[in-house]
């Protein structure tokens, strides 16, 4: 396995200063690049992995850079700018809409205050994104869509989904796009694996990939 920071992520944010960005077949190309170096890798059995806002990453990547021989997607993340901004009070996108964002500022701030996650997602979201309002960000998370771009995709792809999935909806919705080979893989509540990312379920979610992976690629 090869795991590696892009632009926004740990490292590369803390040390060099690099935020998001959403065209991440300009991350993904180098790092291919370096992989087919090293001699332990087979370049005609690469599988891509995206997890979470990840996967709309590698979803992006793969549609463009085409060494990749399969395409893990888990949960599968068509919109991400959407299905945030959908996650949002009405009364608080409407007044981000309108620009007034002084207002929409003063209650995400107070509502932050008290909530320990929604103070982590508004901080790390404006860090990330490079970004000096709580408003920014949003804006910028609408350019993270496979619109006009899933059906490039060309190597098989599964697509997960989980029962309870924060981002309902999602998933299906990246796999109506695709046009490539393809497979939607379901975890439900039942076996454990309902929660975003199979989150208490790792060994279903590996037993379940790898098995399809070694199908695919043997």
């Amino acid at each position: 396995m090869l795991a590696f920071d892009g632009p926004g992520q740990a490292t590369t944010r803390r040390l060099q200063g690099l935020v998001f960005r959403p065209d991440w077949e300009k991350v993904l190309s180098p790092v291919i690049d370096y992989a087919v170096t090293m001699p332990e890798v087979d370049e005609h059995r690469m599988v891509l992995t995206g997890t979470s806002f990840g996967a709309y990453l590698a979803a992006r990547a793969a549609a463009f850079e085409h060494r990749i021989a399969a395409l893990v997607l888990n949960d599968g993340l068509f919109d991400w700018g959407g299905a945030v901004i959908n996650g949002l009070p009405p009364a608080l996108t409407d007044l981000f809409a309108m620009g007034r964002e002084a207002e929409a500022e003063a209650i995400m701030a107070g509502a932050a205050a008290h909530n320990t996650y929604l103070r982590w997602a508004v901080g790390n979201t404006k860090w990330t994104f490079g970004e000096a309002s709580s408003s920014e960000p949003f804006r910028a998370l609408c350019a993270y869509t496979m619109e006009g771009v899933a059906d490039l995709i060309a190597c098989p792809t599964l697509v997960l989904d989980a029962e309870n999935d924060m981002f309902s909806g999602e998933a299906r919705r990246m796999f109506e796009a695709l046009r490539c080979r393809k497979e939607l893989v379901s975890f439900s509540a039942a076996e454990g694996a309902g929660e975003h990312c199979q989150e208490g379920a790792i060994l279903l979610f590996e037993q379940r990939v790898f098995d399809r992976l070694a199908a695919l690629l043997n």
